[in-house]
């Protein structure tokens, strides 16, 4: 028979036990909120734009692809030229937390989704097994090569694979591609269009009601050529950047930045940023944002924008 001594010591016991239990769920259901809000989300052609907060100075993803980051104050803003339609509209954007937020685009309409592919044929017959197309970037007006590939030999006569593009203003293909008896894969040759924004065709391939495809970007001659750096005013100092080889002259007051800030440099070339505080300011070194980890050696991307900012603080 317990003691009142005893009792004291079970009830304490049992009150720690419901505490803990309760701090452990108001962390559990802290942990699975997100942390990202989109107050803009837009797909103007091939150009997406979002704007929104998250956790201060965290890598925001899009789908799983680091395209930005938010600032001290949480704020984030991401362009990118040209960005793959998703088929259902939606996208993914998270700043690490436990659960990304799905936003669905605005400008953007949604593509009937292809039918769900059958069971799967016997073993012993060949079926379609895989389609890829190269290079997947193209100047608009070339040629490009894709490749079918089947689980097992074709047959005697051939297995004709037939072909289609979901864009045809960007890619055209052949009708259908037919893979020689006893061989597992066979090539084709298709052509892309000179278009005005640079844009991605689906090139899908379809054989006994098993379908396959790959991705091809068709891109404008500037934009298959070129890339661009911006510079993103930040801190509340005063200073200037220049790059070499020349372009980038961006000059930054109390933060807010005046002159060329943007420039465009042919793909794959190396730019190197300098940074100069004014009279009345320190520079506190950059911030690094994805492609402008090291502003000495920015290798530029074709059709991506590299965003750097530099800290220029008040002394």
């Amino acid at each position: 028979m317990e003691g009142p001594k005893t009792s004291r010591k079970t009830a304490k016991r049992i009150a720690l036990a419901a505490v803990l239990a309760l701090i452990a769920g108001m962390v559990a259901a802290s942990a699975a909120l997100a942390d990202v809000r989109v107050s803009r989300a837009e797909l103007n052609g091939s150009r997406l734009r979002l704007e929104g907060t998250a956790i201060p100075n965290r890598t925001i993803t899009v789908d799983g692809v680091a395209l930005g980051t938010s600032d001290g104050a949480g704020n984030f803003r991401i362009e990118r030229d040209p960005f793959a339609k998703p088929a259902d509209c939606t996208v993914d954007v998270n700043d690490g937390s436990a659960t990304p937020l799905s936003v669905t685009l605005s400008g953007c309409t949604v593509t009937s989704p292809l039918p769900p592919p059958p069971p799967p044929p016997p073993a012993t017959a060949a079926s379609l097994s895989s389609l890829t197309v190269s290079p997947r970037d193209v100047l608009g007006g070339q040629t490009a090569a894709g490749t079918v590939r089947l689980t097992a030999a074709a047959p005697a006569g051939g297995f004709v694979v037939s072909l289609s593009s979901d864009n045809t203003t960007a890619a055209n293909v052949p009708a259908a591609v037919t893979v020689p008896a006893g061989a597992t894969s066979a090539g084709f040759t298709f052509t892309t269009n000179v278009v005005s924004n640079s844009q991605s065709a689906i090139i899908i391939g379809s054989a006994g009601g098993v379908t396959a495809h790959d991705v091809v970007t068709v891109w404008t001659e500037f934009a298959y050529t070129h890339g661009s750096i911006s510079i993103v005013p930040g801190g509340n100092g005063s200073g200037r950047v220049t790059s070499q080889p020349a372009g980038i002259d961006c000059t930054i007051t109390n933060g807010n930045g005046s002159g060329a800030c943007t420039s465009f440099f042919t793909v794959g070339t190396i730019v190197r940023l300098d940074a100069r505080p004014a009279q009345n300011s320190g520079f506190a070194g950059w911030r690094g944002l994805p492609g402008c980890g090291d502003p000495s050696k920015i290798t530029v991307a074709r059709g991506t924008n590299i965003n750097c900012q530099p800290g220029f603080v008040l002394k």
